[in-house]
């Protein structure tokens, strides 16, 4: 079965009070929103991504626990499932048909950021293209380009690559191929405690490369550090997620 898109969305924007309001129309045929979310201040919902979630007949997040302290901040309450990255591969096709089948609009999100972007998301994407579903990003904040913005790296030209390898191993012989892949910025993903020893890594990769650590960015004790590796890796960044912009060069 196969759908033709319609443009059944209607935004209709007006200032109100210094606020910004969207309307979505309710859809005539199912529909995917990809909506990002706030990566840590919840006052970064935009109007758009609320009208795409109160337009939603169900959300699959990442962890509904997560997502209801969204909801409840904005006073919104919608029917969630979960969409993981342990059940995602079953759970794509099942919701898909649901969709289908019930004519749903579905709101994905994942716990911070954007849905697919080192986070779960692609596979129920990907199935709702296959059946011919609509999909819709509705784009917000980004970690990786709000540490960017933040490092005073020359960005235009840079690489993602998420979370690297935790064996020790393999995570020089990574960090020795994205050296050699002559890439001048690279961003990387990583977890509280192991955030020292990743700051280490790329200090013994090269002697003289500049980072850029970017901790709870957005929240009240937001962190940023920049300087060389080496004496990076011996400020205190090991209390929180922290996102690194390199600069190869």
């Amino acid at each position: 079965m196969s759908f033709t898109a319609i443009r059944s969305v209607r935004s209709t924007k007006r200032a109100c009070k210094g606020f910004t309001i969207c309307f979505y129309r309710r859809e005539i045929m199912p529909k995917l929103y990809v909506v990002a979310t706030p990566i840590g201040n919840l006052d970064d919902l935009t109007p758009r991504m609320r009208a795409a979630l109160e337009a939603a007949d169900l959300i699959a997040a990442e962890d509904t626990r997560v997502t209801m302290k969204l909801l409840n901040r904005f006073e919104m309450k919608k029917p969630m499932v979960s969409c993981h990255r342990h059940n995602e591969e079953n759970r794509a096709p099942q919701l898909v048909a649901r969709m289908l089948e019930e004519n749903l609009t579905v709101a994905l999100t994942c716990d911070a950021g954007t849905p697919g972007i080192s986070d779960p998301g692609h596979l129920l994407v990907r199935a709702a293209w296959e059946a011919g579903i609509p999909v819709e990003p509705v784009s917000g904040p980004s970690a990786v380009v709000t540490c960017l913005s933040a490092s005073g790296f020359d960005a235009r030209e840079f690489a993602f690559y998420g979370f690297l390898p935790r064996e020790k191993k393999a995570l020089h012989e990574k960090l020795r191929s994205i050296r050699k892949s002559g890439v001048p910025v690279f961003v990387l993903y990583e977890s509280p405690h192991r955030v020292v020893e990743l700051v280490r890594a790329i200090a013994e990769e090269w002697a003289d490369a500049q980072v850029c650590v970017c901790s709870d960015l957005t929240k009240k004790f937001e962190r940023i550090y920049r300087g060389v590796a080496s004496a990076v890796a011996d400020e205190r960044i090991g209390s929180s997620n922290a996102l690194f912009g390199q600069s190869a060069g």
